[in-house]
């Protein structure tokens, strides 16, 4: 078991989330009937752990009489986080598959059990390459139209339950840890940039008009599978009743960030796509988000201080998202 698992405080309760045979027991009771707890054993891997937030661990099922193991996923959330993204899971996952059988179907990570002794939300596996790993042209152009696809079928559904986040206040404290207030009280000389950005966005009223769907709500390219010509999202910690605009800004300045220049052409592929099926009402409000993502990254840069040259890039954010209010 590695050491990490002990020193997480915040999820006491890793340790058991890294015992085999006690996942095991767990999985069968969670899983009833898709499993057969005689036959079978459990092999985990750890895919990604944030120390105070939350561990993903894939879970291999391996059967003595079938060739191939069955692969869920389980995300551990601190305190009891995770039962609300089950059950937001749960609700898209259902309005999907019980739309008219003619329609699109949203390709998500299926959310299968939440148990609630470890604070886990367990999934079945989403297969697939990482978008964040093509590089070829022909894959890119072909996996961000499914992406096009994909999110305008999320963006169709009804998404009544979900919380409503819909106010850039909102939206700056959940992205823009720890507050923009903290950034411009080490950084004074950047606290005239941040009060600029932060004003703009609250003073925005692009917003009063856009409509309100369900959204990812953090869709970059590390949250995205392409298989064969279908898009999947996984991560859906951020999914709430939003704007159109903050799924679209997401993944059009993710785009841009990782792949450069190059990324212009697919880019207006993309929203192309998009726009094939819904009306460009679902645009408006598209740079206001885009300022704010560079606000994020601004607070991100800021927040771990990894880059040598930071302050200069935190800079550099601020400027391009002030630029985008004017």
């Amino acid at each position: 078991m590695s050491l990490f698992s002990q020193k997480d405080s915040k999820l006491p309760r890793l340790k058991q989330a890294v015992d085999d045979e006690l996942m095991q027991r767990v999985l069968t009771s969670a899983l009833g009937n898709g499993v057969n707890g005689a036959d079978y054993r459990v092999r985990h891997e750890i895919l990604k752990h944030k120390p105070g937030k939350h561990c993903v661990l894939l879970y291999l099922l391996e059967s003595r009489d079938t060739p191939s193991a069955r692969r869920v996923v389980g995300k551990m959330y601190r305190m009891d986080r995770g039962k609300k993204i089950f059950q937001n899971m749960l609700s898209l996952w259902s309005a999907n598959h019980n739309r008219d059988r003619c329609g699109a179907v949203l390709g998500m990570a299926e959310p299968l059990a939440y148990v609630p002794e470890l604070g886990m939300v367990i999934q079945r596996a989403v297969f697939g390459r990482l978008f964040a790993r093509l590089s070829a042209w022909n894959e890119l152009a072909d996996a961000v139209r499914c992406v096009a696809r994909n999110l305008a079928v999320l963006h169709s559904l009804p998404g009544s339950t979900l919380e409503r986040r819909t106010t850039m206040e909102a939206h700056i404290k959940k992205f823009c840890r720890p507050g923009p207030r903290s950034l411009a009280a080490e950084c004074l000389e950047m606290a005239p940039l941040v009060e600029e950005l932060v004003g703009g966005l609250q003073a925005n009223k692009s917003l009063l008009s856009a409509p309100l769907c369900p959204v990812h709500g953090d869709l970059g390219l590390s949250q995205i599978y392409i298989n064969d010509n279908q898009a999947a999202f996984v991560d859906f910690d951020g999914c709430c009743l939003s704007h159109p605009a903050l799924d679209l800004s997401n993944f059009l300045i993710a785009l841009k960030v990782h792949y450069g220049p190059p990324s212009d052409d697919l880019r207006r592929l993309f929203l192309a796509a998009y726009l094939e099926n819904h009306s460009p009402a679902m645009l408006v409000g598209l740079p206001a988000y885009h300022a704010l993502i560079y606000l994020r990254r601004a607070m991100i840069c800021f927040r771990t201080k990894s880059a040598p040259r930071w302050r200069q890039q935190v800079r550099q954010f601020l400027e391009i998202g002030i630029g985008l209010l004017k």
